[in-house]
């Protein structure tokens, strides 16, 4: 697998993904409110056929505690399995109580019929302070959560999941971790590759870059997006680490 490639894109592609007004409609009710969802969903729902939104046909085959989020942070649709027909990712968050909310990514492959059916769901997932960004490519799904953007500055990592036949399921096989200062032309980027522990950390700053590999320390491995939970990602450590004068440290990953 190459570095994992920077996958930022701008909210209005993350909302083109999803097909047609209905599914804008669902979306801009979801901030209304579950009870407004609610009741939009269940005003227009019918059998899948060709006059259902892509959104709406995986809500069917959605387990009914997710059928009607309070929020629908964004949808991807693209072939995961190779199979030829198009799946949808979807990143739901539903309230538990005052204070409480569940986060989930959920992965629905696509049937020759236009119906779905639910390949894989996450456990809880990463709650950025932002928003994220879900984008299929090559046959892998990008997911990317910001913690921080504004015209100064970005901070966010990309997670790549990739579907093995072998276990029907998506794997986590990448990471990339990004912060950048636009003030300063500056960043600071660490790519993690799962399947082969190898790690590329760069800096930039003006015109100056420098980038060292190494190796992942503690990996957790390649796990399955089924029930994988994002508590402790964007902490693996490198076997080597750049600092903000381009010095390299080894084996702690973190400077001294």
């Amino acid at each position: 697998m190459s570095t994992i490639s920077r996958a930022v894109q701008p909210a209005a592609h993350a909302s083109a993904a999803c097909m047609g007004a209905l599914c804008r409609a669902l979306r801009r009710a979801a901030l209304l409110g579950p009870a407004v969802l609610a009741m939009l969903c269940v005003g227009n729902a019918h059998a899948a056929d060709g006059n259902t939104s892509a959104e709406q046909r995986a809500r069917l085959a959605i387990a009914p505690e997710f059928r009607h989020p309070d929020f629908v942070w964004t949808t991807a649709e693209g072939d995961l399995n190779g199979d030829g027909v198009p799946d949808l990712a979807l990143l739901l968050t539903k309230h538990k109580g005052e204070g409480q909310r569940e986060e989930r990514l959920l992965v629905l492959t696509g049937r020759a019929d236009g119906s779905y059916q639910v390949l894989s769901t996450s456990g809880e997932f990463c709650h950025p302070s932002k928003f994220y960004n879900l984008e299929i490519k090559n046959n892998s799904l990008f997911v990317q959560a910001v913690y921080y953007a504004d015209a100064a500055r970005f901070s966010g990592f990309t997670l790549q999941f990739r579907y093995n036949a072998k276990i029907k399921d998506l794997e986590h096989i990448g990471e990339q971790q990004d912060d950048e200062d636009y003030s300063s032309n500056a960043s600071h980027r660490v790519s993690l590759n799962y399947l082969t522990n190898a790690t590329i950390d760069s800096r930039r700053a003006g015109k100056k870059y420098k980038e060292v590999r190494g190796r992942i320390v503690d990996s957790p491995g390649v796990l399955p997006l089924n029930g994988f939970v994002c508590e402790g990602y964007g902490m693996t450590r490198s076997s080597v680490y750049l600092d903000e004068s381009f010095k390299v440290h080894k084996k702690g990953g973190t400077p001294p």
